[in-house]
């Protein structure tokens, strides 16, 4: 209880306070995450690097998320945000409908999609026909939409059983209630070491693009450069290289929209 009260009043902090950090009168800018934890988790997470970003670039860069996927997906879908950081596939759909623009992602650092189950558990992939795969919704596509086709490629066939998002994943797997969940390599590595023992990946995909930042149409050019400057300037400096470890983010590097191309020839059908 005492943790959940200390990540509680660490939201509220990086909400209220942010303003500070880029001075009065600073031109404020929201910066969307993907819902793959719980709020409260991003916010710890995130929190600091949009205060980073904020006095690197003189706009005050505020956290948002969705309270779920399908929400986060919509709000993007329809421009809420001014900066995102989204999956490949969300953004191929986020560019079409929104015309967000991917101006950042990390090196070398692509989505690999994984099957885990509980590290005593012997179970085998043919042995998941016909049982629940525990995943963070019906609809993402490296933790659920990939792991079922590899699946019905193998002649196994299971049902898919939305628990909310990624950290649910792991703790229903963990405590049972499902034989096998899936979710994504990135995530796997940001658990605390204690969790990640408790699991044995049964199966991971073929790498895809890293996940992207992308800017709305109605961000100016130097507004976006700005901000893709700072992003890569976390790189070099340990305050920066800090704030990207927790989330299991490496170096940070120029992208284009063509550097997703690969998605939109997969012809996915995300919704």
């Amino acid at each position: 209880m005492f943790k959940f009260i200390r990540l509680a009043l660490a939201v509220v902090f990086y909400l209220i306070t942010g303003l500070a950090y880029a001075g009065p009168g600073a031109r404020e800018l929201t910066l969307g995450i993907t819902p793959q934890h719980f709020p409260v988790e991003l916010a710890r997470l995130w929190g600091p690097v949009c205060q980073y970003l904020s006095r690197h670039t003189g706009y005050t860069i505020r956290f948002k998320t969705s309270k779920d996927l399908q929400t986060f997906w919509k709000e993007t879908n329809d421009g809420v945000f001014d900066l995102v950081y989204i999956t490949p596939p969300r953004y191929v759909s986020a560019h079409a409908t929104a015309g967000y623009v991917a101006f950042a992602k990390e090196d070398d650092s692509p989505l690999v999609g994984i099957i885990v189950v509980r590290k005593e558990d012997p179970i085998r992939i043919e042995e998941l026909n016909g049982r629940e795969l525990a995943v963070p919704n019906l609809l993402a596509f490296g933790a659920a939409q990939i792991p079922q086709a590899y699946l019905r490629g193998k002649g196994v066939n299971v049902t898919l059983a939305a628990v909310n998002n990624h950290e649910s994943v792991f703790r229903t797997v963990a405590k049972g209630l499902y034989p096998a969940g899936a979710s994504n390599l990135r995530i796997f590595g940001m658990l605390d070491p204690a969790m990640q023992a408790k699991f044995r990946i049964l199966w991971q995909s073929e790498p895809l693009p890293p996940f992207a930042f992308a800017a709305h149409p109605r961000m100016s050019g130097a507004t976006v450069a700005r901000i893709q400057k700072a992003l890569m300037e976390m790189n070099g400096n340990a305050e920066g290289r800090a704030l990207l470890a927790p989330l299991n983010v490496k170096d940070i590097v120029r992208a284009e929209d063509r550097d997703y191309d690969s998605m939109r020839r997969m012809k996915l059908k995300l919704d």
